[in-house]
């Protein structure tokens, strides 16, 4: 398993993976299928050239990935958050979503962040666990942060110092 950036050669086989994780599992993301399915190939590929996507590849190809977004903000540079985290199911529990976070945490500590956050649904405890193990503690709930098929589902916050 080799982790990289996405660039925009890659944008065929990010659409792939995304519109694989909003069909698969859209209890787990603010976005939904519906929004992603009929972009075109340019707003993929300006949204991996507006941001840090990285991508977990094997012999099989893309089959994970990790949105890093950095905040725009002068008095907020110091700051990250992770997003639309998927690695597909043949791979889980085998590292690979360690190697997707790893990669973030080590883009954080070379722009010089003091932090990185992020949000997990509640209901998502693998994610959670994954996250545990790699230092983010937990700071808050966000309570009915999204509205899945009519139910509610509060979502954690998470935080990694990097400066401590």
């Amino acid at each position: 398993m080799i982790v990289r950036r996405l660039t925009a050669a890659d944008a065929l086989a990010f659409r792939h993976v995304r519109l694989e994780a909003l069909r698969l599992h859209p209890e787990a993301y603010g976005s939904t299928l519906a929004q992603w399915e009929t972009l075109p190939e340019s707003r993929y590929i300006q949204r991996l050239e507006g941001g840090v996507i990285f991508g977990l590849w094997t012999d099989k190809g893309l089959e994970g990935l990790l949105a890093y977004d950095r905040e725009d903000g002068l008095n907020a540079r110091h700051r990250a958050s992770l997003h639309a985290v998927y690695v597909r199911k043949r791979l889980r529990g085998k590292g690979a979503v360690d190697l997707l976070i790893e990669a973030a945490i080590a883009q954080g500590r070379a722009d010089g962040l003091a932090q990185i956050e992020l949000t997990v649904a509640e209901t998502n405890t693998r994610a959670y666990d994954a996250y545990a193990r790699h230092g983010f503690v937990r700071f808050g709930v966000i309570p009915r942060a999204l509205l899945i098929k009519g139910n509610y589902v509060d979502e954690i916050q998470l935080i990694r110092r990097l400066d401590d």
